[in-house]
């Protein structure tokens, strides 16, 4: 009776060995190895204004220094007061009356192309200053503030901009 158990134990011991050997076996036929390998960048996109005042106006247009192409928008800050006497305005802008994070009006103004790496947007944004118009002659600050979010592209490879992935980057001051 002992020997008997013993030859069923170790026939029901051999049949789940073979069981299992056919699936390891199987891994070692597909096991490959490779060799090299390839840089991976990511791509971050940076954007940088470019200022100039020229007639009483300021000339706004905004660099791509990064390695990404990417939408851009513009907002300009100025003091309420000084609101009639500011006309901006741009060719190949779109300007958008939005809420910000603390539900105020803010005026976005979106430039409409996709801007390449490396590339300044084309078409300026002008933001007029009719400073004879003024009652007040107050010195006041006309503030340029633009953020750029990466382009992504749909199914059939057309860009689109998502403004709720923002890349930031902070920089105090420009040169």
């Amino acid at each position: 009776m002992k020997k008997q158990s013993f030859c069923l134990a170790a026939a029901a011991l051999l049949l789940a060995g073979s069981v299992t050997v056919g699936s390891a076996i199987a891994y070692f036929t597909t096991y490959a190895t490779a060799s090299g390998g390839a840089e991976v960048e990511l791509g971050f996109t940076t954007t940088e204004p470019n200022e100039e005042i020229k007639d009483g106006s300021k000339h706004i247009k905004v660099e791509n220094t990064g390695a990404s192409d990417c939408f851009v928008r513009v907002r300009i800050l100025y003091g309420d007061r000084y609101e009639p006497y500011i006309r901006v305005s741009g060719e190949n802008w779109e300007e958008k009356l939005e809420k910000d994070q603390y539900g105020q009006d803010v005026r976005n103004f979106y430039y409409k192309d996709l801007l390449p790496a490396g590339e300044t947007t084309p078409d300026e944004l002008l933001a007029e200053i009719h400073v004879k118009e003024m009652e007040y002659t107050d010195d006041f600050n006309v503030i340029v503030i633009q953020e750029c979010t990466p382009a992504l592209y749909d199914e059939n490879g057309n860009p689109y901009a998502d403004w709720n992935v923002i890349l930031d980057t902070k920089q105090d001051s420009y040169n």
